[in-house]
């Protein structure tokens, strides 16, 4: 005959599982709460076109947590929190003052990259700033020594470097395959209409093309991303000439186009020519061309070819979706936070580009040969 268990017995066994299993859901409650905890925690400070690619960007990377954005525009911020399920602020203060914000990625206009950094490492924040980190070399040098001598990361978007044709071109002119580098090439040829681009809008009118507030034209805010793949490839510039003009944008300060010669340290000779008035509008590229005594290299867009006395031509490059290269930047620089390994494009690489520009301005507005480092120099117009 059947026994039925006794009443005690079947309570404790049940009582048993569903200890079990809240144990079960405590250890898996704890995992993701560790995992949560183990991504850094971002804030985004500016939500223009490029300020949400970094938002969508950090949203999705499974090394960072989006914990809020920052416009000064309230129904702006207040959209991309809700779309990104992160607390929306109106000033800067209130997302150093979270204590969930780890590091704060700067994408404001170019004059407040070089203040709202400083503040944030000053309140022991990490930083990620747009380019150019700063309007003047004093104050790039200022952000980068405050970040090494408070211990804290900061890194400047120039995302090209984590372009895979960007890396090889730097491999075989410095690993070689190109024998000795003796010409390094550099162009920039796009346009910028001043309807569309300078005076686009109140924002745009409001800093666009004035020496005091972009610290530049095409040099700072366009050219400067493949100067500084010209300075990661060839290496140091020991002096240069340069010429700048404005020849199509009667309304604003800064310059259209600019040319300058350069001699590196390596003994090698360079040539950067950028404008912003190339037309037809479909004619539009920039590249960098390397040559060596075993070959050169030319680096168009997102794509590079490599012709050596050997072989060639090998070519490396592929489609790449606008805000892609700054999702692996921001990938490499979170993992470096919490590796502690040096990042990519530090504050101090992030200034050989800026110095570079600002002996341009130098050299034009001087008509001399300009020698680097620029000491206590640069700071024109």
């Amino acid at each position: 005959m059947d026994r039925a268990p006794a009443s005690g017995a079947g309570s404790r066994g049940f009582e048993s599982r569903r200890a079990r299993s809240w144990c079960g859901s405590l250890i898996t409650l704890v995992k993701v709460m560790k995992i949560e905890l183990d991504k850094v925690g971002f804030a985004v400070v500016g939500l223009g076109v490029i300020g949400q690619i970094h938002a969508r960007n950090i949203a999705l990377l499974d090394n960072c947590r989006l914990v809020a954005v920052v416009d000064i525009v309230r129904e702006r911020a207040e959209s991309a929190g809700r779309q990104f399920g992160a607390a929306a602020y109106t000033s800067i203060d209130e997302a150093v003052r979270n204590p969930e914000v780890e590091a704060l990625l700067i994408s404001t206009p170019s004059y407040l990259h070089a203040p709202m950094t400083l503040y944030c490492l000053q309140n022991g924040k990490h930083v990620l700033v747009e380019k150019p980190m700063a309007t003047t070399l004093s104050g790039a040098r200022l952000i980068s020594e405050t970040a090494k001598r408070l211990g804290l990361k900061l890194g400047v978007v120039f995302q090209e470097r984590y372009l895979e044709a960007a890396r090889r071109l730097r491999e075989a002119a410095t690993g070689g395959a190109l024998g000795s580098v003796y010409l390094i090439e550099a162009e920039l040829k796009w346009w910028r209409g001043e309807a569309e681009y300078y005076r686009s809008d109140a924002v745009a009118r409001s800093w666009r093309g004035y020496w005091e507030t972009e610290g530049g034209g095409v040099l700072m805010n366009q050219a400067i991303h493949t100067l500084d793949l010209m300075l990661w490839i060839g290496g140091e510039v020991q002096s240069l000439s340069g010429l700048i003009s404005n020849f199509t944008h009667p309304s604003i300060e800064v310059e259209d186009s600019a040319a300058a010669v350069v001699k590196f340290k390596s003994g090698a000779l360079g040539t950067i020519s950028a404008t912003v008035n190339t037309r037809p509008t479909s004619r539009q590229y920039r590249a960098i061309r390397v040559f060596g005594t075993n070959g050169q290299a030319e680096l168009r867009d997102y794509n590079l070819s490599i012709w050596t006395d050997s072989d060639g031509p090998i070519l490396v490059g592929g489609e790449i979706k606008f805000g892609e290269l700054h999702r692996a930047l921001v990938y490499d620089f979170a993992s470096r936070i919490r590796d502690g390994q040096e990042f990519l494009v530090s504050g101090e690489e992030g200034v050989k580009s800026l110095e570079l520009i600002k002996a341009i301005y130098l050299s034009a507005e001087s008509g001399e040969r300009v020698c680097l480092p620029l000491r206590g120099r640069g700071e024109i117009p």
